[in-house]
């Protein structure tokens, strides 16, 4: 190894190494669990819609920037563990913290904190990739989008007013979240490492999840453990164990595969990894939300917004495995499908009953979903597949 650079793994003929996460990455990893934290607690302060797009609109940069430290890692592969890489990466972290630390106050007087730190992210992320191979060559990529086009909108926005702020910021997160999709085959020639990435993502999966386990078993802790409270931390329990399934029993070991055979393994990066995963990420922390607020008054009637984020989180969740499949091999999973619209359903009919009903179903609905499809995988049988347009490769 010389200086940052050092080559991947060598394998013996017929042999494969795979790429593993490096411990920096995951000392990286525990900067966003605080941004997750953050995020939460700004959707656990919503007032209105307006105030739920404003945190999901300050997540996206932090979410797109921690894709792109997971590329990064993937294309320089060890040498990410040596002394410049871990140093590389602790410097992505320390701007990662600044931006969690602004998010309660980014819209007000941390937001310089919020632009600066962002914009000096992207800029050491794009120095690093450029020296790689990763988008062949390209001049144009997703991390110089990012930089020359959301950086300065986010850098002006810093200094503006709110309203002004709030506008530049949107369209600065969208310009970051769809920017990939905007190059087109451009990118087509790009090549990734296909075992570091299903794994950096499963771990944000993860991180997520931990925080609904935080959420939940923290309000419990701290209050009155009677009965009602310890039967609602199981029904908590048993849906978070329920997203874990949904995630990691087969949808994640599909994307893997995914990655390894599809011939365009960019359209697998952006549409499963970097926008499903985004919608996975989004729908778990709402549902966070709404498990700390179940906790709270499980047997009262949801009127304020934290209180109905439950089954949309969960209905999010399904949804972004239905589109994940499709983009992958050209149908959607009839059973997420319908589990999807049965939490909408849930959602539309949340405030007619006491919160608790309502998790007892999205557990339920989960359940159904994850035992329909474990029975169908276990006996052999064909899945049910809504078949849908854009895709012209056969569905598995």
């Amino acid at each position: 190894m010389t200086g940052d650079v050092a080559e991947r793994p060598q394998a013996k003929e017929g042999e494969r190494v795979e790429q593993r996460v490096t411990w920096a990455e995951l000392f990286f990893d525990l900067v966003w669990v605080f941004a997750i934290t953050q995020i939460a607690v700004a959707l656990a302060h919503a007032h209105s819609l307006l105030d739920v797009a404003m945190a999901v609109m300050l997540f996206l940069p932090l979410w797109m920037g921690w894709v792109g430290a997971a590329l990064l890692g993937n294309a320089t592969g060890e040498s990410l563990d040596g002394v410049h890489g871990r140093l590389l990466v602790f410097a992505l972290a320390a701007c990662g913290l600044g931006m969690s630390v602004a998010v309660p106050d980014a819209l007000g007087d941390r937001g310089v904190l919020f632009g600066v730190c962002y914009v000096l992210m992207r800029l050491i992320l794009w120095q690093r990739m450029r020296r790689w191979p990763t988008f062949g060559g390209l001049r144009i990529e997703p991390f110089s989008v990012s930089l020359l086009v959301s950086g300065p909108l986010f850098l002006t926005g810093a200094f503006l007013d709110s309203g002004p702020r709030q506008v530049l910021w949107t369209v600065g997160a969208l310009a970051e979240v769809l920017g990939t999709a905007l190059l087109g085959k451009r990118l087509d020639r790009a090549r990734f490492e296909t075992s570091h990435l299903p794994e950096r993502f499963g771990l944000f999966v993860i991180m997520a999840l931990g925080e609904t386990v935080i959420a939940s078993g923290g309000h419990v802790s701290d209050g009155h453990l009677g009965t009602v409270a310890l039967v609602t931390l199981g029904v908590a329990f048993v849906l978070i164990v329920q997203l874990w399934w949904a995630y990691f029993h087969y949808s994640a070991p599909a994307a893997r595969h995914s990655l390894d055979v599809d011939p365009v393994q960019a359209r697998i990066v952006r549409d499963v990894f970097s926008y499903a995963h985004l919608a996975y990420a989004v729908a778990i922390i709402l549902m966070a939300v709404g498990l700390e607020e179940l906790l709270a008054a499980p047997l009262q009637h949801p009127h304020e917004l934290p209180q109905f984020m439950l089954a949309p989180g969960a209905a999010l969740y399904l949804a972004g495995f239905c589109y994940a499949r499709w983009r992958m091999f050209g149908a959607a999973a009839v059973p997420r499908t319908a589990g999807a619209l049965a939490c909408l359903a849930l959602a539309a009919t949340a405030s007619a009953v006491p919160q608790v009903v309502t998790a007892v179903l999205v557990v339920l609905v989960l359940g159904a979903v994850n035992g329909v499809e474990a029975f169908i995988v276990e006996t052999g049988r064909p899945l049910l597949l809504l078949r849908m347009p854009g895709r012209r490769r056969a569905a598995n």
